[in-house]
């Protein structure tokens, strides 16, 4: 991969530039070894004149930047002139940039770093004040390998290194995406070009995503290595089942006793009441266990990350955190249906019924 990149880089670059300068010795580039400063992402640093300039920067691996210097006559850009800019390797090596001059004496080198590291941009000195500023256009897409649905992919990623792989999705198909490592890493799903697709990420060290796909085609998931070392790091992704859709509401009326069972702690029981505007309700829940009742209204909406839809909203929920039962009071604001929810809270032994009984008093 990275001797891909590095043919990638040589094909944009100019030829390689020789270390030597128009006024002599005083006027040459500075050493790449030991830089006498640092130049960030974004930051622009002003140089003296006649002062050169060996200035350190860390960058990923295939990301692409350019370095904007002013000041600099348009002569410089050209190949068979002596260079103002330099681009060093994490080894103190020379290596080419795209040398492109632009208006009013400004000169912008390109490169792309073939892995991450140390580089040192070295500045020839001038006659006049200067400004030197560093920024990323964009990293490179990396490479995409192609993934089997179900089957762990196992690989090794370098320190803050990227790497993809790619599979075919159908719309509406959920899927689990699951990766792992030592270090920490980025995971990042990408809809397929061209539609309004997924772009989600997630962190950690083992981050997860669940996600229903919003379109046909070509899916792409980004692994990045978080961490100062390379690591072993596994990747799965797969097919996951549709989430059931919420349970449907029983119908709780004024002085009818409704009786439920949860079968496990999880289980939650779902009922519906009708309301009037002005009307006042009272629902008493008798149990042998701890339980909590929830207030809400219908909630149609799928659940996040595949997990099962409630079908309610929650406004209210009351739990007094004590066996026996619970009453929840409200007064109804307009006509319609308010949803109420029975769950267990605390120790429960499965298969425990309850009892619900609802009185309305109105104006």
């Amino acid at each position: 991969m990275l001797a891909g990149l590095a043919l990638l880089a040589a094909a944009m670059a100019v030829p390689a530039l020789a270390r030597v300068s128009p006024r002599g010795s005083d006027y040459a580039l500075p050493d790449c070894v030991r830089p006498d400063g640092a130049l960030a992402q974004g930051e622009t640093l002003r140089l003296a004149a006649d002062a050169p300039a060996s200035l350190a920067m860390e960058l990923d691996e295939i990301e692409r930047i350019e370095i904007d210097l002013d000041g600099t006559p348009v002569a410089a850009a050209d190949p068979a002139a002596p260079p103002v800019l330099e681009i060093c390797d994490p080894a103190g090596v020379p290596i080419a940039g795209e040398l492109v001059p632009g208006a009013r004496g400004m000169v912008t080198l390109r490169f792309i770093a073939p892995a991450a590291g140390r580089y040192v941009v070295a500045v020839a000195p001038a006659s006049v004040p200067r400004t030197i500023a560093l920024r990323t256009v964009r990293a490179a897409a990396p490479e995409v390998a192609p993934l089997v649905l179900g089957r762990t992919v196992f690989a090794r990623l370098a320190p803050r290194t990227v790497r993809a792989w790619s599979f075919e999705g159908k719309a509406g198909q959920w899927v689990h995406i699951a990766a792992a490592s030592e270090s920490g890493l980025a995971l990042r799903l990408v809809g397929p070009a061209g539609t309004s697709g997924i772009d989600e990420t997630a962190e950690g060290r083992t981050p997860l995503l669940q996600r229903r796909l919003s379109a046909s085609g070509t899916w792409r998931v980004d692994v990045q290595s978080l961490g100062d070392a390379a690591d072993d790091i596994t990747l799965e992704v797969r097919d996951l089942p549709a989430a059931p859709p919420p349970p449907a509401a029983t119908a709780l009326r004024p002085g009818v006793a409704a009786r439920g069972t949860l079968g496990t702690a999880t289980d939650t029981a779902l009922y519906d009441i009708a309301v009037r505007a002005g009307h006042s309700y009272e629902v008493a829940a008798s149990a042998p266990f701890d339980l909590a009742l929830d207030l809400g209204l219908p909630d149609p909406l799928e659940g996040d990350d595949g997990a099962p839809a409630s079908g309610i909203s929650v406004r209210r929920s009351i739990d007094a955190a004590r066996s026996g039962g619970e009453t929840a009071g409200f007064t109804a604001a307009s006509d319609g249906h308010v949803l109420l929810r029975v769950r267990a809270v605390g120790p429960f032994e499965g298969g425990a019924a309850f009892t619900l009984t609802l009185t309305e008093s109105g104006r």
